[in-house]
């Protein structure tokens, strides 16, 4: 396995005082900016991930090859009735995923995990529904790039703002949707009391310092009066929509007031709801094979691992005289919920998942060895380099790559909501 130490890292973090001052100065940053995951700090490092530019860039033009290729399926796959069919929708979840919501992209927001491989990333899960983290990258960085152990990195070209990159592109789709107010009231929606909430705070706090009027709410506070969608007796122009789109469909009723509106033409939406069809796992599945992809998006189907759609025999074969070479993954899962890892899960974990794949959309991909770095953590008086996996996540806004975090776990299965924790990307030439 490939394990990646920073030689930067190990010189600055050489002595277990150097190391507990910065980590103690991160947290108090993290503390004071309101930078919260759940009920604790959001779960980071005194560090980051350090690659030279013309890395990254290659990494960045991978993921931006990979979402237009999901973009270009999702726009085929709206109008396939036989794909409604195979994910068990209803005629009311169809309805709402072939509203046409004003704009052309499918996959305005995205964030797809890429496993590094070599110079090249392969990438596991597309996120082209309700990717989160944007703000907190940038402010993680910022508190990084204001600690003396980061001063070299002051004279690099800083990265580029990932929520100013988010507002622009939330903007643009308000602009296409024919908005014509020139600040429209923003509403950053999702359920109440998730861990997410203060990343939704502080995207309105930064909004609103660049000139947008921001709210934050439940999507069942809302109105819909005179053929306007109001929350408080304010108008809201354009909805941030940061619930998923599996979750709107299953409790459609308690936000009809917002549906309606957004079936009527009455707000712009982002992401649009159609963008459930890229963030199931089973388009990875079409991608891998090239399938119905124009010459130009074509090269897609080398960043993702072979991954065969669990909807027949054949397929449930192939994987049975390999078990050891595949991950099995629900279509529709989120969190790192419903992913089988060989040598992570357990036999019976396995026999289920593919006892389920009869009965639901399942795929089986490809394994691919998860990286790991090594990571520096206090032991006594010393520091300590400890073995983390991680993959690196960029995010793509409209088609452009918007910046990278990575993500890192002590177990190949990397989710910040099951104890991982992320770090941002900064580029450093040797």
């Amino acid at each position: 396995m490939a394990t990646r130490r920073a030689a930067f890292l190990e010189d600055l973090f050489q002595s277990a005082s150097n190391l507990r001052r910065c980590e103690a100065q991160l947290q108090d940053m993290l503390r004071s900016r309101g930078i919260l995951f759940g009920d604790g700090l959001l779960p980071t490092y005194a560090y980051a991930f350090i690659a030279g530019r013309g890395q990254i860039q290659r990494w960045a033009g991978q993921a931006e090859l990979l979402i237009a290729a999901a973009e270009h399926l999702s726009r085929r796959l709206v109008a396939e009735p036989e794909f409604y069919r195979s994910m068990g929708l209803g005629r009311d979840a169809i309805e709402l995923i072939s509203v046409d919501p004003g704009y052309q992209r499918g996959c305005v927001l995205c964030r797809p995990d890429g496993i590094p491989s070599g110079a090249d990333l392969k990438f596991v899960e597309l996120n082209c529904d309700s990717p989160a983290m944007m703000m907190f990258l940038d402010i993680v960085a910022e508190c990084l790039f204001e600690m003396d152990a980061f001063a070299s990195f002051r004279a690099e070209a800083r990265p580029a703002s990932a929520a100013d990159m988010l507002l622009e592109t939330l903007l643009a789709c308000y602009a296409e949707y024919g908005g014509r107010d020139k600040a429209p009231t923003i509403a950053i929606v999702d359920w109440e009391a998730q861990k997410t909430r203060y990343e939704h705070m502080r995207l309105a706090e930064h909004f609103e310092a660049r000139g947008a009027p921001t709210i934050v709410c439940d999507p069942r506070a809302f109105q819909l009066v005179d053929g306007e969608l109001r929350i408080n007796g304010r108008r809201v122009d354009l909805v941030y929509r940061r619930t998923l789109a599996s979750e709107i469909i299953a409790r459609q009723t308690e936000v009809e007031p917002l549906l309606r509106a957004y079936r009527d033409g009455k707000v712009c939406m982002v992401n649009p709801m159609r963008s459930y069809l890229a963030g199931v796992k089973s388009v990875l599945s079409q991608i891998a094979m090239s399938r119905d992809l124009p010459l130009a998006l074509s090269g897609a189907a080398n960043l993702v691992p072979r991954t065969l759609l669990l909807d027949n025999q054949d397929a449930r074969d192939t994987v049975k005289e390999s078990p050891t070479r595949w991950a099995l993954k629900k279509s529709e899962s989120h969190a790192g919920m419903n992913v089988i890892l060989p040598g992570v899960s357990t036999q019976s974990a396995w026999a289920d998942a593919m006892e389920a794949s009869r009965r639901e959309v399942w795929i089986a991909q490809e394994y691919l060895e998860v990286p790991t770095m090594e990571l520096p953590e206090v032991e006594g008086e010393s520091v300590a380099w400890n073995h983390k996996y991680y993959n690196w996540n960029p995010f793509v806004f409209g088609g452009r790559y918007a910046g990278g975090l990575v993500r890192v776990s002590s177990t190949p299965l990397i989710n910040i909501t099951l104890g991982g924790g992320l770090m941002p990307t900064f580029t450093k030439e040797p």
